[in-house]
């Protein structure tokens, strides 16, 4: 009989327990598997032997007995974002130096996630990054060096001992972990970039594209003047892009591939690197003078910045056809807004070669881990295709498979859900990010007629926190009560957002920063301050926001919902099935009280019943009826009868 890995791991740290101890502090808010031995503590962390520590949470484990779903209608979902290596960085030896998180140390926080109501946990990228032209200073997640291994700076140093257990066995071990807890598991599946000296580069130079070296501390992306701020690329427009004079500059940057510009150079730096083990793209560099080109927004007149750390992968070896009228004879491959965008702009010769290496990554990553869905990054600009193709093969082997859109705005609810995906991250980053009640109810009526559910997110990990907007800790705890309720969303966590961290994981959408080079999680060594004064608050308000909801789940059905009339800089929104009725009322001023008459909105029977409070150190039991007050940014949930008209 096979022995599971949680069974390894269990064997492997009872053997040391009588022999050894692996001495570590840990935040206080981890143990709820209510670990009793501990050794030592403070005021918010707990020094325990992590030998017994790993046996009792493995026990925990697999005393339980959750299913995991069997359909994606995620109407009682709650999903977790997690950078493996960000979310349990901890300083565990208090010796001054910070520690990155491990997949083992992910399965501590699972009991913590379970309480909270999770049962998806969606992880960033795990797998071998490249750590050539790196951003901060331990480089971007992103930039995937080889699609099949991962990341070695996610094993657990407590496990060296463990010689025939394998860094692919401790990530096999979360997912058994999770699925224990009855939790799926989600990866980030990058299909459209690549590490600028992936490993793809060596035996197929073609697959992505090239620039002369001398362009490259300069290269950006042309503006296109005679077109607006974050313009898409269409075929209307297409004609003034490329007949734009930096168009037309940047066109000329490109080179054709090493292997096709010198061929008996390119073997010799080929197997140079091999014997030696110098970095194949350096190599091209300096001995061709071409390197790969830093990946950049399809979208056109965009602010962000060029990816320095990553490069565009060749979808079709050829481009669009009707583009080919705006170039010259000899023209080498390119990069440019329609040559991104795939989807719209396809060429009539797919890059088979490649479109098989994501076929087998994703058999990989499923039969290998037993993972439960991808997350599809940047896949509105994948041809459909190729989607439908990558889709089929995972369902083969996972038929209920969850698949994420990363697309950013409801109005593609359609076409995402023509396009295969179940679930899509939607709008509500941005709404939160300006606030306001017109925004909030345009978005709310949006949700009534979705295709696919939505992310319920106050931030993602490539915004800002959302505790760093107008409203701070208030507007956070008020949005995850807000989030909770509506149709048509999935409540969204980024790690480190249940303890209400300040820091990002990165500002490239909605920032707040203009744009400081600040330290983001994606590209620096960071730690979530799992021990701030707010951190068990916000976990008892998401636990009881879970706990509501599972008790009044059959009235939260999409076809009671309706938005209530409601002064100004107020929401309120509610489930009616008869008499019974659930009611959320929103305080959208993050300075002022706002007076509440409720029955101008609603006719409760009697003062109706607050089950949940934004708002800590507010005592009341009910709302008044006739006359009452909410807090600055304050948002309640109510629960009783109603009059029938």
């Amino acid at each position: 009989m096979k022995i599971s890995n949680l069974s390894k791991i269990d064997k492997f740290v009872k053997s040391k327990i009588s022999k050894d101890q692996y001495l570590v502090w840990i935040p206080k808010v981890w143990n709820t598997i209510c670990f009793q031995n501990i050794l030592c503590e403070n005021e918010n962390e707990i020094k325990v032997d992590a030998y017994e520590y790993i046996s009792n949470l493995i026990q925990f484990l697999k005393s339980k007995n959750y299913n995991l779903p069997m359909d994606n209608n995620f109407d009682k979902s709650s999903i977790y974002c997690s950078l493996v290596r960000y979310s349990t960085a901890w300083d565990y030896n208090h010796d001054g130096k910070l520690e990155m998180g491990t997949f083992l140390k992910t399965i501590i926080l699972l009991p913590m996630l379970k309480n909270i109501g999770i049962d998806i946990l969606y992880l960033l990228p795990i797998t071998e990054y490249s750590e050539l032209y790196i951003k901060g200073d331990i480089g971007g997640p992103f930039a995937i060096k080889n699609y099949f291994k991962l990341d070695e700076n996610l094993h657990d140093d407590m496990l060296d001992d463990m010689y025939d257990f394998t860094l692919d066995d401790e990530f096999a071990s979360l997912v058994e972990a999770c699925h224990l807890l009855g939790i799926r598991v989600v990866n980030d599946f990058i299909p459209r970039v690549t590490a600028r000296n992936s490993d793809i580069i060596k035996d197929h130079p073609d697959w992505v594209y090239w620039i002369k070296k001398e362009y490259i501390n300069d290269f950006k992306v042309p503006n296109i003047p005679e077109l607006g701020f974050f313009e898409e690329c269409t075929h209307d427009n297409l004609e003034i892009i490329y007949k734009s004079e930096e168009t037309k500059i940047h066109l000329s940057k490109f080179s054709k591939s090493p292997d096709k510009l010198d061929s008996s150079l390119w073997k010799r730096l080929k197997e140079q690197s091999e014997r030696t083990g110098e970095d194949l793209l350096l190599l091209v560099e300096k001995e061709m003078k071409i390197t790969t080109p830093p990946a950049h927004s399809d979208w056109v007149n965009d602010v962000q910045p060029i990816w320095t750390d990553i490069t565009f992968l060749k979808i079709y070896i050829d481009v669009y056809p009707e583009a080919k009228k705006f170039l010259s004879e000899n023209q080498a491959p390119y990069v440019m807004f329609d040559t991104i965008k795939a989807n719209r702009f396809p060429g009539r010769e797919p890059n088979y070669g490649l479109w098989r290496l994501f076929e087998d990554v994703l058999r990989h990553n499923i039969t290998k881990y037993d993972i439960d869905g991808i997350r599809v990054d940047i896949g509105h600009t994948l041809p459909q295709k190729l989607l439908n193709h990558l889709f089929n093969v995972v369902k083969e082997i996972k038929p209920n498979a969850i698949f994420m859109s990363e697309d950013l705005f409801n109005r593609n609810h359609e076409r995402a859900y023509e396009s295969g995906y179940n679930i899509m991250l939607g709008s509500e980053w941005l709404e939160v990010s300006r606030i306001s009640k017109d925004n909030l109810i345009n978005f709310l009526t949006e949700l009534r007629d979705m295709k696919i559910k939505v992310f319920g997110c106050a931030e993602t990990a490539d915004t800002p926190r959302i505790v760093t907007r107008n409203g701070g800790i208030q507007l956070a705890r008020s949005i995850a009560v807000f989030n909770m309720f509506i149709p048509n969303v999935v409540p969204f966590i980024t790690t480190g957002g249940e303890v209400n961290e300040d820091e990002p994981i990165n500002c490239g959408l909605a920032d707040n920063t203009n744009g400081a080079e600040i330290p983001r999680a994606f590209f620096n060594k960071m730690k979530i301050e799992w021990t701030n004064k707010n951190a068990q608050a916000m976990l008892q308000l998401l636990k009881d926001l879970k706990e509501c909801k599972s008790e009044y789940l059959s009235l939260l059905n999409s076809e009671y919902f309706e938005i209530l009339s409601s002064s100004s800089e107020v929401i309120i929104y509610a489930y009616k099935n008869g008499r019974k009725a659930l009611v959320l009322l929103f305080n959208l001023n993050m300075n002022n009280e706002k007076k509440i008459i409720l029955n101008e909105s609603i006719n409760f029977i009697e003062n109706p019943k607050i089950v949940i409070n934004s708002v800590e150190n507010d005592q009341r039991r009910v709302l008044n009826n006739e006359s009452d007050m909410l807090k600055p940014g304050q948002a309640i949930v109510l629960v009783g009868n109603c009059k029938i008209n």
